[in-house]
């Protein structure tokens, strides 16, 4: 029996069938990579590409715009409030930033940019943003963290010197790690950061998509 078009009926091979789902509309929609049996187990899903800096640039500007507004928006909140300041909320948006939207977050969104897992090709999950974005961050979350414990330690002298220690530290790691991630984004010919080696992922272009807000279970 032939086929629509007078072609063999035979089945393709399994690995080399479109890799197609349907959504609601019936039309198709992008689905992970699957392993291929002739494919190394170890052998990543997505070849990493370097990913215009400017995008990314711009996306992280927009991501910090945003956090900053999240911040303004929770401190309205009654309760809330009282353990999200304006400081906190920010670090935490920018930390889960690229777990929304499938990857994207908004900035990047924007900019037609996505986070994946660079082994299967599946969207960033939460604990792979907060390991690609703690390095960013981490002089920030642990200044956040340290005042809030100084609180309960009425010590005005031992508070004042950690502060200014955690203050000196910082800005000789922001000074050499914030220039150090932006010149391997720039420079490398894969675009990862310290930040993508750690949580195992890379950027891809992608087209924008505000569908998903959480990514879709099943």
């Amino acid at each position: 029996m032939t086929g629509s078009f007078g072609g063999s009926s035979d089945n393709p091979p399994p690995g080399n069938q479109p890799n197609f789902g349907q959504n609601w509309g019936g039309m198709p929609q992008w689905q992970p990579p699957e392993h291929k049996p002739d494919q190394a187990p170890d052998e990543p899903a997505i070849t990493p590409k370097r990913i215009d800096i400017q995008k990314r640039f711009v996306a992280l500007i927009i991501d910090v715009v945003v956090s900053y507004f999240a911040g303004i928006i929770v401190s309205f909140i009654p309760v809330v409030n009282a353990f999200l300041p304006v400081y906190a909320t920010m670090i935490l948006y920018l930390l889960c930033r690229d777990f929304f939207f499938e990857g994207r977050g908004v900035g990047k969104n924007l900019m037609g940019i996505q986070v994946v897992d660079i082994a299967t090709g599946t969207p960033c999950s939460l604990i792979q943003s907060v390991q690609r974005n703690v390095i960013l961050l981490a002089p920030y979350i642990v200044l956040q963290a340290v005042s809030i414990v100084l609180r309960f330690i009425p010590i005005s002298w031992l508070n004042e010197a950690v502060m200014n220690l955690i203050n000196v530290v910082g800005m000789f790691y922001v000074a050499i790690v914030i220039p150090l991630e932006g010149y391997r984004a720039y420079s490398r010919q894969d675009g990862q950061r310290i930040g993508d080696e750690i949580a195992g992922t890379t950027l891809v272009e992608a087209p924008m998509s505000f569908a998903h807000v959480l990514p879709r279970q099943g």
